[in-house]
């Protein structure tokens, strides 16, 4: 009588190899798309945090009728950077704090901006604040504040 041949299951070492290497070349396609990506995405998200924190300076400075700065600590941008109350019983204390950027982005501008009671900059006129690809040495966004205190982003430089 005839033997049955047992159903084999599973892959060959050919067919596995096959499907890593189609597998290597679609992931070394989409990595460069995603290694930029993932830039644009650090630099919008220093930008949402510097807005959300300067409209918290604001606000601070008009609910407490007096100075409110946002202002770098350590060494600079790249250290992170603190929402301060300037004036009055609760001078000095720190309403918020954002911890170092790290390498990728770069802050330009001033060190320090000051609302004043109403809501707009203690030192008057506008304030800019540049945010760079350290990698790629390009500004890619900017953060206004203009005449009223309130701050705007957008894409590309201030100037």
């Amino acid at each position: 009588m005839g033997r049955s041949r047992a159903v084999q299951r599973g892959f060959t070492l050919t067919e596995a190899l096959i499907v890593m290497a189609v597998l290597a070349v679609v992931v070394s396609m989409a990595l460069p798309s995603m290694t930029e990506m993932i830039r644009e995405q650090r630099i919008r998200a220093t930008g949402f945090d510097l807005i959300s924190d300067l409209m918290l300076a604001r606000s601070e400075a008009v609910k407490r009728s007096g100075s409110v700065s946002l202002a770098t600590q350590g060494q600079g941008w790249p250290d992170g950077w603190l929402v301060t109350i300037e004036e009055g019983i609760h001078q000095g204390v720190v309403v918020q704090r954002r911890a170092a950027l790290g390498h990728n982005v770069l802050v330009q501008g001033p060190s320090r901006i000051e609302f004043d009671r109403n809501g707009r900059l203690t030192a008057g006129g506008t304030a800019s604040l540049e945010l760079r690809d350290v990698a790629r040495n390009e500004t890619r966004r900017c953060i206004l504040v203009d005449l009223s205190g309130m701050p705007q982003s957008r894409e590309g430089s201030c100037s």
